[in-house]
């Protein structure tokens, strides 16, 4: 486990291919929740930021996928937490329906999607979601606004903290693995529902402002970042 202190209060978990984050200021705010059984890695963060796990009372989930909202409900168990979803994405989490599965309108969906279901883990169903919506102020971290930002799931959240110049959660919305872009790769497309939704969430988060961007795969993007969104934007335009 690779743990790295972005600001005095703001910490990135990564587990493997993915990132969580925590926000240890009066109360504890943790964004996505990693893949199952991973609850521990993240309340060791939690401890090691000088806090305690009841402290955590907000946990801010960027969408349904088993690696960002594996862990939720063994955390909701430990802390005591709230959660945020996105109403398009919430009846998965709570299951009440199944999520989809790969893109099958991309060849890797279509030669992959079938092998990489089946290893795909099984979440344990949470009721106690609160369905968070486009524009919604966040009761976390002292206020997060939330950015609806569809394509890699249909209720895909980013959330935007106005603090130190900005700090974008971007979630899968946006990944920063090999370069800068949307999640429309080889791999990042098998799991993204809309391709095009995608990409116009891109060009959405570009259009803040903040200094620094945190993604739930790939390194943190530090200095005036929401300028590195538009200049790649700017390069796929041409």
């Amino acid at each position: 486990m690779a743990t790295e202190l972005i600001l005095p209060t703001v910490y990135r978990i990564g587990m493997g291919y993915v990132s969580a984050y925590l926000i240890a200021q009066d109360e504890v705010t943790i964004i996505d929740s990693g893949l199952p059984k991973r609850q521990e890695t993240i309340l060791k963060v939690v401890r090691q930021a000088g806090r305690k796990a009841e402290e955590v009372k907000h946990i801010a989930i960027t969408h349904h996928h088993a690696d960002h909202s594996g862990s939720l409900a063994a955390l909701i168990a430990s802390t005591g937490a709230r959660a945020y979803l996105h109403p398009l994405d919430a009846p998965i989490v709570r299951g009440e329906q199944p999520a989809p599965g790969p893109n099958r309108e991309i060849l890797a969906g279509r030669l992959l999607g079938p092998l990489m279901a089946r290893f795909t883990p099984k979440l344990e169903p949470v009721d106690a979601v609160e369905e968070t919506n486009d524009g919604d102020d966040v009761p976390a971290a002292g206020g997060m606004n939330a950015i609806h930002t569809p394509g890699h799931t249909s209720g895909h959240l980013s959330y935007l903290w106005p603090h130190d110049g900005g700090v974008l959660f971007a979630g899968d919305a946006a990944a920063h693995v090999l370069g800068l872009g949307p999640p429309v790769g080889i791999v990042g497309g098998i799991f993204t529902e809309d391709m095009a939704a995608a990409k116009d969430s891109f060009r959405k988060l570009a259009a803040f402002e903040f200094d620094i961007a945190c993604f739930g795969h790939g390194g943190v993007m530090k200095g005036r970042a929401h300028s590195v969104f538009r200049r790649q934007i700017e390069k796929t335009a041409r």
